[in-house]
């Protein structure tokens, strides 16, 4: 073992993963953001929750929600994760200009995501500030799967690109090793990049 920067040792976190926060605006129109930063943490009740840097449009909008959705990603909204953490909600309607599906929730008042692999409803619960980022636990109410999307997607840093190429899911990931084996190939290395904080 050897001492270094702590951006070094960060990019090593890759692939992470990646979820999609829909939290309704003032207007109670959904506003989409992909965070990297996230776990469960409770079975009984089931919680969830994110972490969500304090200068994130975001942020506000989770302080003030009633309800939240939490969601998993899959491989056919790739170009929305890049899109919806590369604009803010405070200068345009993510859904709109990205074109994400939009689906009815089950209890709560904000909509899921419908080629999502995983969509979880949340109530908010306990926040907590961390540094510069505060994390936002929420009870999940109801929960839902794709029928056509099973597997979501890992972000797996810029080593492998600025785009919707570096969020795979695990079966392509797998694919892939298999093809450079094959081909006598040399996997890609795993990302050496600092952390990535567009998504956060």
């Amino acid at each position: 073992m050897k001492r270094v920067p702590f951006s070094e040792a960060v990019a090593r976190k890759f692939p992470e993963s990646v979820v999609l926060i829909v939290a309704p605006d003032e207007d109670g129109d959904p506003n989409v953001m992909p965070a990297g930063w996230s776990m469960f943490t409770s079975n009984d009740p089931l919680m969830i929750a994110v972490s969500v840097g304090l200068e994130r449009y975001t942020h506000g909008l989770l302080e003030a929600a009633a309800d939240y959705v939490i969601a998993f990603p899959s491989e056919a909204q790739t170009d929305d994760i890049v899109f919806c953490g590369s604009n803010s909600g405070a200068d345009v309607d993510k859904v709109a200009a990205s074109g994400l599906s939009l689906a009815e929730p089950a209890v709560g008042s904000t909509p899921i995501l419908e080629d999502a692999a995983a969509c979880f409803e949340c109530r908010p619960g306990p926040a907590f500030r961390t540094g510069d980022h505060t994390v936002f636990a929420g009870e999940v109410v109801a929960a839902h799967v794709s029928e056509t999307h099973e597997e979501r997607v890992k972000n797996l840093g810029r080593a492998w690109g600025d785009g919707p190429e570096r969020f795979k899911t695990l079966s392509q990931l797998l694919e892939m090793d298999r093809e450079s084996v094959s081909s006598d190939e040399t996997p890609r290395e795993t990302a050496r990049d600092c952390p990535d904080r567009s998504l956060e």
